[in-house]
C-alpha cells in the first residue's frame, strides 16, 4: 500500500504486534500490465497463484511485470494470466517461486478477529485488526479504524489480503475489492469497504474448495458476484425495517 495511508492506519496497529506470535505474512505483490508504468495493481500471492482484481481488457495469456517486496529490496519477475472470471484473475509467475499465503478452508465466524495486511511508512508488512462493518449484516464489508476517507482507502487497498489467525498461522479469508457501501443519509466516514470472500475466491481456483457444504453461508451479493465494481460510485444499501435508526449526516 502507498505510504501516505500508513500514518492514520498505524494508529490502531500497536496492540496487534503482541497479539500473535507467528511472523507477519508478506504475500503482497505489485504488478504492472506489460508496457505500463503507472500505479501498480496489488496482488495476493497464494498457493494457487497470484490473485488480482480483473479488468475488462484482461485476457488469458496477458503478461505482467511482477515485483514481490522483500525487506528493503524486491524480487522482479514476469507472469501471465492463467485463468480469470468477472471478479478475479490468477497470475502465474514465469520463473520464480514467491512466498505464498494459505487460503482458509472455512469462512470466518463472528467470534474471530479479522486482520488486514497493510504496509507501513518503510514499506514493511503489518497486520491491522479490523471489524466487520455493521456486524456483518450487509455481507462482506469491513470498517477500518482511524480517520480517513473510506473511498480513497478502499481504492488504495484494493487487492490487499484479509486474514484470520488459526492454528498458530495466518490464513487468508478474503481480498479487498476496492468498493465501498453506505446507508442512506449516513456520514461518509461510516462507509464499509467490501472484500471478496472465500466463496468468490474459490470460483477461480484450479481445484475449488467446496465451501457450500456449510449451512451458514450467505448468498453472494449482486455487486460482488457480477464484477468489481459493478458500476462507478458507492453502493447505497437499503436499511432493513428492523434495523435501528442510524446516525444521520448534516
Amino acid at each position: 500500500m502507498r505510504p501516505r495511508l500508513a500514518l492514520w492506519l498505524l494508529v490502531a496497529l500497536l496492540p496487534t504486534f503482541a497479539a500473535c506470535a507467528a511472523p507477519i505474512p508478506s504475500h503482497m505483490v505489485r504488478l504492472w500490465p506489460l508496457g505500463r508504468t503507472d500505479e501498480p495493481l496489488l496482488g495476493l500471492s497464494t498457493e494457487e497463484g497470484v490473485l488480482i482484481l480483473t479488468e475488462p481488457n484482461f485476457d488469458v495469456g496477458d503478461m505482467f511485470n511482477i515485483q514481490f517486496p522483500k525487506g528493503n529490496s524486491g524480487l522482479v519477475d514476469l507472469g501471465t494470466i492463467d485463468r480469470l472470471n468477472d471478479d478475479l484473475a490468477l497470475v502465474e509467475p514465469l520463473y520464480s517461486r514467491l512466498a505464498t499465503g494459505r487460503l482458509a478452508t472455512a469462512v470466518p465466524n463472528p467470534r474471530e478477529t479479522l486482520f488486514l495486511a497493510v504496509r507501513d511508512d518503510e514499506d514493511q508488512p503489518v497486520m491491522m485488526e479490523v471489524e466487520a462493518w455493521k456486524g456483518g449484516r450487509f455481507g462482506n464489508y469491513i470498517r477500518i479504524p482511524g480517520e480517513g476517507n473510506p473511498q480513497r482507502a478502499a481504492a488504495e487497498l484494493a487487492g490487499s489480503g484479509l486474514y484470520v489467525y488459526r492454528d498458530d498461522r495466518w490464513q487468508i479469508v478474503g481480498m479487498m475489492a476496492g468498493i465501498t457501501a453506505s446507508l442512506p443519509g449516513t456520514y461518509q466516514a461510516d462507509a464499509g469497504m467490501g472484500y471478496l470472500g472465500l466463496v468468490e475466491i474459490g470460483r477461480i481456483l484450479p481445484d475449488p474448495l467446496d465451501y457450500f457444504e456449510r449451512g451458514d453461508i450467505k448468498p453472494l451479493r449482486p455487486d460482488l458476484e457480477f464484477g468489481v465494481p459493478l458500476q462507478p460510485g458507492d453502493i447505497v444499501l437499503p436499511v432493513p425495517e428492523e434495523d435501528e435508526e442510524s446516525p444521520r449526516g448534516p
